[in-house]
């Protein structure tokens, strides 16, 4: 929004400030591209005239490229005694604009960090609680063996979960902790740890583990990547149905990979088809949520320098794979 003098009172983009705005003040055009009607400026005559105006398909540059085209729409503001103070503009850039691409990508990340903050604040707290609940039921129920290894699994995975989110809340940016590891018996950890779900909810788990070499991994990062698929295949298959993971190695340009794969009997991508996964949040995602799960697993995925494919068909079933060079 600007006023008659066309300074900026107020904006709502990407890349406002939080806080104090010290763009505000300013005449809109020495922040943004100028909006042009044949040869005067558009805003300017809104104010003037007090009349909207359309500006369809408009054409310019921004400060990273060219923007394709977008749809601008310039209304008048006025006051109570219906004098013209000022202009609100509306941008809505329309498709095919890469710049808004990376945007609109970008956007997504800022929404799943305002997210991620609160989330850690409200799982610490029970966090603690179940922690002491596992506790006292290791002491209650020693004597059973597989109780046993599932509470210390819960218990190590808190603890994983606690150290985790301390990281999390006291740094603005994590670093990935690598190790060499055998990725197969991080999968079998994740196989035991959702073997509980998966009967519940009547589907078979089978895996088919080949020969790996070790491999540097984030497994604390790279475990949730992996259980984020899981539980999206055991989501999709509410009524029964099967799941496989599989793992092999291939050679792509000369380099060994590592391959995971997990493959599901569920209701299959919304779109079916084939593809990279090129545009998160929610393209190609379930039925349900919004696809961060997919989209935090893209990101843990290509830290690790490696890539992921969705293949779903319309019969329906999904197999998701993961592609890692072994170094």
């Amino acid at each position: 929004m600007v006023d008659d003098q066309l300074r900026l009172v107020a904006r709502d983009d990407l890349h406002r400030s939080v806080g104090n705005d010290p763009l505000l003040g300013i005449p809109y055009y020495e922040c943004y591209p100028r909006l042009w009607n044949g040869n005067v400026d558009a805003v300017r005559t809104v104010v003037d005239q007090g009349e909207p105006l359309v500006l369809n398909g408009y054409r310019h540059y921004c400060f990273y490229g060219e923007f394709s085209a977008a749809d601008i729409e310039i209304r008048p503001v006025f006051d109570g005694a219906s004098r013209c103070t000022g202009a609100m503009v509306q941008v809505s850039v329309l498709p095919g604009c890469t710049v808004y691409g990376e945007m609109d990508s970008a956007r997504a990340l800022i929404d799943i960090g305002k997210m991620s903050v609160t989330l850690a604040h409200g799982v610490r707290n029970p966090l603690n609680a179940i922690k002491g609940a596992v506790v006292y039921l290791k002491d209650k129920y020693c004597t059973d063996a597989t109780f046993a290894e599932f509470a210390d699994i819960i218990d190590e995975e808190i603890c994983k979960l606690d150290g985790f989110i301390t990281e999390f809340l006291g740094t603005s940016h994590l670093e990935p902790v690598r190790e060499e590891i055998q990725l197969n018996d991080l999968l079998e950890r994740v196989v035991k740890f959702v073997s509980l779900q998966a009967d519940a909810n009547h589907v078979r788990f089978d895996v088919e583990y080949g020969e790996l070499p070790l491999v540097m991994l984030d497994s604390f990062n790279f475990g949730h990547a992996i259980l984020n698929i899981v539980n999206n295949a055991l989501g999709a298959m509410e009524a029964g149905g099967s799941l496989t993971m599989r793992t092999s190695t291939l050679l792509e340009g000369g380099v060994e990979m590592i391959v995971v794969e997990v493959a599901d009997t569920g209701s299959g991508l919304r779109s079916g088809g084939k593809g990279m996964l090129g545009s998160f949040p929610g393209a190609g995602s379930r039925k349900q949520g919004k696809g961060y799960g997919l989209f935090i697993t893209r990101e843990i995925v290509r830290h690790h320098q490696g890539k992921i494919e969705i293949t779903g068909n319309h019969e329906g079933g999904t197999t998701v794979k993961i592609m890692l060079p072994a170094v």
